[in-house]
């Protein structure tokens, strides 16, 4: 049997490197989630529950019917916690679906 002999071409610039493309993946599902997050934040109510999340709250990940959400500091976890119904009811109105929330500093 006779051994062949392959030949790897590379075009610096042409095609995108591994971590490119990983980082333009990581960057597209982070506008989807911030743009899930706007949406959610359009339908939260009272406002002062909206500026709280809108200001110091992130959609960090969505799947499998829970949502989890990084707020800025400790003090502003404990008030977050007390608001989660209301998070919990603008995803519903945004999205026709009950989504658990977790939040995380």
């Amino acid at each position: 049997m006779q051994a062949q002999n392959f030949v790897q071409l590379e075009l610096p610039g042409v095609l995108p490197k591994k971590n490119d493309t990983l980082k333009q993946i990581e960057e597209a599902m982070q506008g989807i989630l911030d743009l899930t997050w706007k949406t959610v934040l359009l339908q939260i109510s009272p406002r002062s529950t909206k500026e709280l999340m809108r200001q110091h709250g992130k959609l960090i990940a969505i799947h499998d019917g829970e949502a989890r959400i990084k707020v800025s500091s400790t003090p502003l976890l404990l008030m977050a916690i007390q608001k989660l119904p209301d998070v919990e009811s603008a995803f519903r109105k945004a999205f026709d679906t009950t989504v658990k929330i977790r939040l995380e500093v």
